[in-house]
């Protein structure tokens, strides 16, 4: 058996100095909250951002379609609905579902005053599947076309409800301009919150019939399409690997992959549009909350390594006749530095311990009861998401185990100084 090893396993916590008892749990406390910490961090971030994801997607799905021209409101230019592209399209390995829309802009009037809104029309092949996790009221409308009587149903925000004085089953009218206005009647078949104010206080989810007819299309034509992908974590694609850095894990990567496919699946005059891109600023936005999560790492594997060069230190100025004796019957320095290594990655190996049962009990709390919550209006969300990345909790106890054991080297260069006999004399 290595003799370093059996000697610092021996001597742990055996001490009958209270004051170094104390030093030493308080460095595995420092080390159990820094990996308690990092822990909740990146699950915090990563919940963060996938929960808004999820509802930026929800909305405009993963990639659209439509015309190159479709910025200009003078140039809207219709898209064949049955074009044998799309039939293609959903061959593609990675697609999940393809569903036509039709956009226009309206002002939607009911008791309650007036509001511009952007109507989303939509058929019965639709994914509804986003829209009924954030239903608060009501139901999700029925667009089949068998069933033309409920082809004025639509679905709005609560924002735009309470503006609008509306409750499920109240009427409305939209106004279609410019001249000649044209209005058609509306019933409020549900009503949806998200928290994402882009989006709650304007878009209205509609029939698409009665856009192709404010449009005057057939009903052959749309606006574009929407394309759901299977999984947004890795590439279908054998020549595009993913990758999966430690901290900034962009699921969306393989987006690029898949809009590559579907673009190479359309006629010229089709335009595909990633949703990194159809809101970039977004995506940019939550990019940079990664930048945060270094600060906090960096900053607790600092002040752990701190915590555990002074506690090394003091160790060894406790035990100085111990190094003094070992030395003396020829141990060499380097094998008593080991001895005190052996020692320190024993308190860190406890911290990390203790450290990841009480981050991932703080998780499971806020994943069960939602303890922490924030304002909806500035963070988008209503309670703080928890996402259970155990890869990176995994890195984060080895990131912690090997940097603070290899810093502990340093502290211990003092034994290399320190005499045999006066060691063996100190008091």
């Amino acid at each position: 058996m290595n003799f370093e090893y059996f000697f610092a396993s021996r001597i742990t916590f055996k001490t009958d100095r209270k004051a170094s008892t104390l030093v030493v749990w308080l460095s595995i406390t420092s080390i159990a909250l820094a990996v308690a910490t990092m822990e909740i961090a990146l699950s915090f971030v990563q919940g963060f951002e996938t929960e808004i994801q999820r509802k930026v997607i929800g909305f405009s799905a993963h990639i659209q379609i439509g015309n190159y021209l479709r910025e200009f409101d003078t140039e809207v230019q219709p898209l064949p609905k049955n074009d044998s592209s799309i039939n293609r399209i959903r061959n593609i390995p990675n697609v999940s579902t393809i569903s036509p829309f039709v956009h226009h802009w309206s002002v939607i009037k009911s008791p309650g005053g007036w509001e511009g809104v952007l109507m989303k029309g939509v058929d019965e092949s639709y994914d509804w599947r986003f829209f009924a996790t954030v239903l608060k009221e009501g139901q999700i409308p029925d667009y089949s076309h068998t069933d033309s009587s409920k082809a004025g149903q639509i679905l709005i925000s609560r924002k735009q409800a309470r503006r609008l004085n509306l409750a499920v089953g109240d009427k409305a009218r939209l106004l279609f301009l410019p001249q000649p206005i044209r209005r058609r009647p509306v019933e409020v078949a549900g009503i949806y919150e998200t928290g994402m104010e882009e989006f709650d206080n304007s878009l209205i989810i509609c029939d698409m019939r009665m856009l192709q007819d404010i449009w005057k299309w057939n009903e052959n034509q749309v606006s574009g399409f929407e394309v759901n992908l299977k999984d947004i974590t890795r590439s279908y694609d054998l020549a595009l690997q993913p990758t999966f850095p430690f901290i900034g894990i962009d699921t969306l990567d393989p987006l690029i992959d898949a809009n590559r496919l579907v673009r190479e699946n359309t006629p010229f005059y089709f335009g595909t549009v990633p949703i990194t891109d159809l809101f970039s600023e977004i995506f940019a936005w939550l990019r940079l909350q990664h930048q945060n999560v270094w600060v906090i790492l960096v900053l607790m594997m600092i002040v752990a390594i701190i915590n555990m060069t002074s506690v090394v230190l003091i160790l060894i100025i406790e035990r100085i006749r111990t190094v003094g004796i070992l030395k003396s019957m020829g141990l060499p320095a380097f094998r008593v530095r080991r001895l005190f290594v052996w020692y320190a990655f024993f308190l860190i190996l406890i911290g990390v311990i203790l450290g990841n049962i009480l981050g991932i009990s703080l998780l499971a709390i806020q994943d069960t009861w939602g303890v922490l919550r924030v304002n909806q209006e500035d963070y988008f969300i209503e309670r703080v998401p928890v996402a259970w990345v155990w890869n990176r909790f995994l890195w984060v106890n080895v990131g912690v185990i090997a940097v603070c054991t290899l810093f502990m080297f340093i502290p211990t260069i003092v034994i290399n100084r320190i005499s045999p006999l006066k060691a063996i004399r100190f008091e």
